[in-house]
């Protein structure tokens, strides 16, 4: 018999539909019952490519026994985290302030009200090493609540004012770690203070660098996808200039009364400081992409890379595929890409970060998109092992080979360039026809199961990644692929009346929580991206009116929200729908959006000046970069783009044709270094010129160049800005 999750729009909610146990959906009305029968809340959270979560859910939740305990003396609620991540992040934050660790399946009891008293993970169906069973910890908490309920109520409300108090201390952290970085006269960003802060972040990776497998840490690897983004754009700039002037070095000079050729010792040292930043960053980049890539956490035979390593080596991979990891390294590599065939050297590299990027998107394609045209969500990591593999686990079933005598080519010798990973895992630069002998074996074999509901965010990182990767690497068929997704959400994912954002969609059905700061930011730096590939000035002014939406809601006075609205039961939990600094998976929300309204190269956003919400977010740059470095890739870029924002070129009285050869003049820049725009779209309008026709102002902060008027005089101030940016 169905419970009522059979109405979710969640596929994760919706393997749980047939469940024994009575579930409902996170909503102000399971909470009124549980008050209204005076029993706790049993919350579980998880999300449909879980490995651990299905095997609790066959374990216990389809369990008749547990069903019927569980009905009888809780109300239970399950939650998939994609769709909530509001749920989800402040009842972690409880789960680990309890346990002192976190992942999912997520199983926390809540007070009537909402607040945590007891929380951990997964529990088996019977004890093991020391772990309660499931059954036991259900009536352990029961015993509890109705024998000791004053004791458990003191309990949560603890829980209540530490989670409350999270925002405060970590301001109070982050402000003992040392001074923001500074703007100096005029309203730039002080150069010194942005080449520290960029030697203290490399200091500090570093430090977490696993010099023996590469990567950082020494336990289980996640695609570190912030910092990888963050290196790039190190990387990439040797001298940073200042677009549209002189570089910051002959700035400098001639400041100080000097001849600009002649550069000083503090310039010449703040030279030999940022290409040392630049050759550190590359290698760092290079060493864990080459790690990643030439490891089992890339599918060699399908393309796309896994969650993440079980094992430090990056030979282990725990299979779920997942849409956010694969848009932001899509990006990484294309970024990459280009930098290592802008200064033409490593070929070799090149040619295998470019084929992994490419192997990618054919799986993007293949698997990946709705029949909307935008993303699904992650692909399972479990599946029915194949009638090949026989003795294969469930968990990645669809993805191992053991072959035969020892070999997943049927005996014959490997590629020189292949290995064999743990457990049948495929790593190595596999050789084509390997690759496709492989291929053929998996298609036969029972696919996982695809999530494929449509998340906001996870698009729009698909959106930016799919938009520069189209420039970079020659592929416009990536970027048509964008377009399509970006229509639908704008569509469908947007209320045309406010403006406002939902969080996720599936088959048409649109969820009516509205989406997070990271559904806003993502978005509209995704369309921003898309602009600059194509052009086409709509995406423009659809990234711009969704800014100045995110603004007005998820920005107050100095304080950056993750949620416009913190969902009352959540707050009676202790959620302050604060934005945290720190990344994650993925770069902080609060920097994402730094960037992007840097990059939109817009004064103000609605009714607030751009410039007062990049410094409230860029604030505590220093702190997080010294606490923590390896979650402070996000900051950083958000600092790196601050201090230098893209050369906007203003365009005034281009045909389509010249504003066609325009773009062509600018090239690869234009997803990089410079933003083109029509002078309609103009920041600060644009001077008047001397005499009609095709007009190209080099300007920043409202101050212009004169102007050039052919598309050659175009290439060449190209050439110009990218050579002062190094």
């Amino acid at each position: 018999m169905s419970n009522r999750l059979v109405h979710s729009t969640s596929p994760y909610l919706l393997q749980h539909a047939e469940n024994p146990v009575d579930w409902w959906e996170f909503c102000p009305e399971a909470f009124e019952e549980a008050r209204a029968r005076e029993v706790p809340v049993l919350l579980s959270v998880g999300y449909a490519a879980c490995h651990w979560c299905h095997v609790m859910a066959h374990e216990s939740f389809e369990d008749p026994e547990v069903g019927r305990y569980v009905n009888e003396h809780f109300v239970a609620v399950k939650v998939d985290r994609e769709q909530r991540p509001d749920v989800d992040s402040i009842y972690m934050a409880a789960t680990q302030l309890l346990t002192g660790q976190g992942g999912w399946p997520m199983t926390a009891f809540l007070t009537p009200q909402g607040r945590v008293f007891h929380a951990g993970t997964y529990y088996p169906p019977r004890p093991v090493q020391g772990r309660p069973s499931f059954m036991q910890v259900l009536r352990a908490v029961t015993e509890a609540w109705t024998e000791r309920r004053d004791e458990v109520l003191r309990g949560a409300e603890q829980v209540y004012d530490a989670l409350s108090r999270h925002p405060e201390l970590v301001d109070r952290m982050l402000a003992d770690a040392g001074p923001s970085v500074v703007r100096v006269e005029g309203g730039e960003v002080a150069e010194d203070a942005v080449e520290q802060l960029t030697g203290a972040w490399l200091d500090g990776l570093e430090v977490a660098r696993d010099a023996a497998h590469e990567g950082f840490g020494t336990g289980a690897k996640f695609p570190p996808s912030p910092a990888l983004d963050a290196l790039t754009r190190i990387a990439s700039t040797a001298l940073h200039g200042v677009p549209g002037h002189e570089s910051a070095a002959a700035n400098a000079r001639a400041a100080s009364g000097q001849d600009a050729e002649q550069p000083s010792e503090q310039a010449s040292e703040h030279d030999d400081a940022a290409a040392q930043h630049a050759r550190t960053a590359r290698d760092l980049l290079c060493a864990t992409l080459d790690a990643m890539v030439t490891g089992a956490l890339q599918d060699h035979v399908g393309g796309g890379f896994f969650r993440y390593s079980v094992t430090p080596d990056w030979s282990l991979p725990h299979y779920e595929k997942m849409l956010y990891d694969n848009a932001q390294l899509l990006g990484v590599l294309a970024r990459t890409v280009a930098l290592l065939e802008r200064t033409g050297t490593d070929a070799t590299r090149a040619a295998r970060y470019r084929r992994a990027a490419e192997l990618l998107v054919e799986w993007l394609e293949r698997e990946m998109i709705t029949p909307e045209g935008a993303f699904a969500a992650s692909l399972d990591a479990d599946s029915d092992p194949a009638s090949d593999e026989p003795h294969a686990e469930r968990e990645g079933a669809y993805y191992t080979f053991s072959g035969h005598a020892g070999s997943p080519t049927g005996g014959r010798p490997a590629p020189a360039t292949a290995a064999w990973g743990e457990a049948g895992a495929v790593t190595g630069i596999l050789d084509e026809s390997v690759r496709q002998e492989l291929w053929q074996r998996r298609i036969t074999r029972t696919a996982p199961r695809l999530d494929d509901k449509i998340v906001t965010a996870w698009n729009g990182m698909a959106l930016t990644g799919l938009a520069d990767a189209g420039v970079l690497l020659g592929h416009p068929e990536w970027i048509e692929l964008a377009a399509t997704a970006a229509g639908f959400l704008w569509e469908r994912h947007r209320d045309s009346a406010t403006g406002r954002i939902t969080r996720t969609s599936r088959g048409g059905v649109v969820d009516p929580h509205e989406g997070q700061l990271e559904d806003y930011a993502r978005f509209g730096a995704g369309l921003l991206a898309l602009y600059r590939a194509t052009g086409e000035t709509a995406w423009y002014e659809r990234s711009r009116a969704l800014a100045e939406v995110a603004v007005e809601r998820c920005v107050r006075g100095s304080t950056v929200l993750e949620s416009a609205e913190v969902d009352p039961t959540l707050a009676a939990a202790g959620a302050t729908g604060r934005a945290e600094p720190f990344d994650d998976v993925a770069a902080s929300s609060s920097a994402v959006l730094s960037r992007w309204l840097t990059e939109l190269s817009q004064p103000t956003i609605g009714e607030r000046q751009a410039r007062e919400v990049v410094d409230a977010v860029t604030a505590p740059a220093t702190g997080v970069v010294l606490k923590a470095p390896t979650a402070a890739g996000g900051m950083v870029s958000a600092v790196l783009a601050d201090a230098h924002p893209p050369a906007l070129l203003q365009v005034v009285d281009a045909s389509a044709e010249q504003w066609r050869e325009t773009l062509d003049a600018v090239g690869a820049a234009r997803v990089l270094d410079v933003l083109v725009l029509d002078g309609s779209a103009a920041p600060y309008g644009v001077p008047a010129a001397s005499e009609p026709g095709y007009t190209v102002w080099l300007c920043r902060d409202g101050r212009c160049e004169l102007p050039v008027r052919s598309v050659p005089d175009v290439s060449a101030l190209v050439t110009r800005i990218r050579a002062e940016r190094g």
